[in-house]
């Protein structure tokens, strides 16, 4: 593995890190802790520590006032702004309650009726789980042995009673990415009435978005869903905003498939701000790599395996059981390690800020050295 940094190298660059922070108004949460006490640091949920930047979190204050309108206008003049984003007619998106809605409506439109859904194990359940609910089958294909989608053994899973493939790329739990190409290739290679739907919550974390994009298949009118999120990167999970991109057809059976058909000021308004804070999401970017870059130098030096993860967090194996690496993890101050079956005894670990991950990286040995 290349990019790696060592411990000795986090606490030289800490200080700086802490400058650049300071230059760009980011509150960091570690921050107030000598105010309210020790407190846990989270590092379990794939949430970005650095929050909404400044100008989402003005916008945030600036929507308070107006909490009582539903504010469809803006709602509309705001698909249109991801719509020119994204280079596509606003006929092409959908938003959603976070991600997570627009994902679980694919379940929904795409599959029962007959129709079942191929997914990877391990791998984003939810999706499955609604198509679970409407009489679809779930075909549980596994990682292959760099934990990244097996687009061939998935390929060869598909069958007439096929409605819907799922890949989440960069994959969570395990961070791993499908080359471009290659995904292009499988979704060219599958039967005219199967969906792929491609889950880029964490794509924005990647150094080479545009090069594994399926957002060019979405364009060329193929039968392909391409879902987004602004609760990674834009640090939004509490605001629930996302949106799926695809072609109108497609795009009015996710509407259908829908529990809600309007997002509220206070999302709306933050996303919109958020779109335009480009050094934002360049900061939380480069603070995700170098944090990743720790957690694999560490586990290089501890001899842990890992996955090779291009997200916000790191998929490592701890050598004990998922609980006792958790206690072991939450006696330090650190919360983490959610279990991901079948490889429930590996650890997710979140990247969170710079002081957060000096944290970490003097925990960890001890904490596999116990």
């Amino acid at each position: 593995m290349t990019n790696k940094i060592n411990r000795r190298d986090l606490f030289k660059a800490t200080g700086a890190a802490t400058l650049g922070i300071a230059f760009h108004s980011i509150t960091v949460n570690a921050a107030s802790a000598a105010e309210t006490g020790p407190k846990l640091i989270s590092l379990s949920g794939n949430e970005n520590s650095y929050g909404p930047s400044p100008a989402a979190r003005d916008a945030l204050i600036d929507a308070s006032s107006r909490a009582f309108r539903y504010e469809y206008s803006a709602q509309l003049q705001f698909v249109e702004k991801i719509a020119r984003k994204e280079g596509v007619p606003a006929d092409h998106i959908v938003l959603g309650s976070g991600s997570s809605e627009v994902l679980c409506a694919s379940g929904l439109a795409f599959c029962g009726n007959d129709k079942d859904a191929v997914a990877a194990d391990l791998g984003f359940g939810m999706v499955a789980g609604y198509a679970g609910r409407v009489g679809g089958d779930i075909h549980w294909v596994p990682l292959d042995a760099k934990m990244r989608h097996d687009l061939d053994a998935m390929a060869q899973r598909i069958d007439s009673s096929t409605g819907m493939v799922y890949i989440c790329n960069p994959n969570n739990p395990t961070g791993t990415i499908v080359d471009g190409d290659r995904l292009r290739d499988f979704c060219a290679s599958l039967p005219s009435d199967v969906i792929t739907v491609v889950d880029e919550a964490y794509l924005e974390f990647t150094d080479n978005f545009e090069e594994l994009t399926m957002l060019d298949r979405v364009r060329a009118g193929d039968n392909v869903v391409v879902t987004r999120t602004f609760s990674k990167i834009h640090g939004l999970a509490g605001a629930r905003l996302g949106y799926a991109i695809a072609r109108p057809d497609l795009a009015a059976r996710l509407t259908d498939s829908k529990m809600c058909k309007f997002q509220g000021p206070f999302a709306v308004s933050a996303g919109n701000a958020s779109l335009d804070d480009v050094e934002h999401l360049v900061f939380c970017r480069d603070r995700a790599r170098e944090g990743r870059a720790l957690v694999h130098g560490l586990c290089d030096e501890l001899g842990l395996e890992y996955s090779d993860a291009v997200a916000n967090f790191s998929f490592i194996n701890p050598k004990m059981s998922n609980a006792e690496f958790k206690a072991r993890m939450l006696a330090n101050g650190i919360e983490a390690a959610r279990p991901f079956p079948p490889k429930a005894d590996w650890a997710r670990v979140t990247i969170g800020t710079t002081e957060e991950m000096k944290i970490f990286a003097e925990a960890l040995p001890k904490v596999v050295g116990a």
